[in-house]
């Protein structure tokens, strides 16, 4: 099996949190029952990517020509975020980092404040690093039952490392934060983002070219017909 399968595989386990975002009418208001769409989304784009960098790292390793009980204890890692991957491929592949820290911004939604409205916004590979811990932090805190994510709630400090989950959501009164579809669209660009830039320098150092083609790439706005 070669790099690409592994791709090809993250592209597949993304098809559901690509369909659930199409599934929001993203009309103004309170959305209803399509409020418990944004959490799973998270849920779905953190869990495929976790999948992801340990059969990636893996076939990586395996390409090195690493043995089976070297790969296993290089690759197993709990809840890995792209700081993770990056550092765990970085071991490997030296300079990576540098290469993967040129990469162009990538275009998001912002965080609003309270009271603030939601636009656009072009961040750094440093804040991509930091916003994919906070989203998470949202993974960890929705798994362990802290909060329901689907209304504004108070979400508690951080579970792991020092990056609170309330830095990526929206703030509302009270000291309240909720995910929000805007907040879902942009922790799946985020991963899916860290996880092509990662991976493409890694298949570089190996001589492989990846295709990201069929890989969800989760636009901002919906599509207009």
């Amino acid at each position: 099996m070669n790099l690409q399968e592994a791709v090809n595989k993250y592209a597949r386990s993304l098809e559901v949190p690509q369909r659930l975002i199409q599934l929001h009418p993203r009309t103004p208001g309170n959305a209803g029952n399509f409020s418990a769409l944004p959490p799973a989304v998270v849920l779905g784009v953190i869990a495929a990517f976790e999948g992801f960098v340990e059969e990636f790292l893996a076939l990586s390793l395996h390409a090195r020509g690493y043995g089976l009980a070297q790969i296993a204890k290089r690759v197993s890692i709990n809840n890995p975020t792209v700081a993770d991957f990056q550092k765990k491929a970085e071991n490997e592949f030296p300079g990576l980092s540098r290469s993967v820290a040129a990469s162009p911004p990538l275009q998001v939604w912002n965080i609003p404040g309270v009271g603030g409205r939601p636009s656009t916004e072009t961040i750094d590979w440093v804040k991509v690093l930091q916003r994919a811990d906070g989203w998470m932090e949202v993974r960890h805190c929705l798994t362990h039952g802290l909060v329901s994510g689907w209304r504004t709630e108070v979400w508690p400090g951080p579970l792991r490392g020092v990056t609170h989950a309330s830095s990526v959501l929206r703030a509302k009164a009270g000291g309240k934060h909720s995910i929000g579809l805007i907040g879902a669209i942009s922790c799946a660009r985020i991963y899916a983002y860290g996880a092509r830039r990662i991976s493409d320098q890694v298949a570089t150092a190996l001589g492989e070219t990846l295709d990201w083609s069929n890989v969800p790439d989760f636009p901002l706005k919906a599509a207009t017909s």
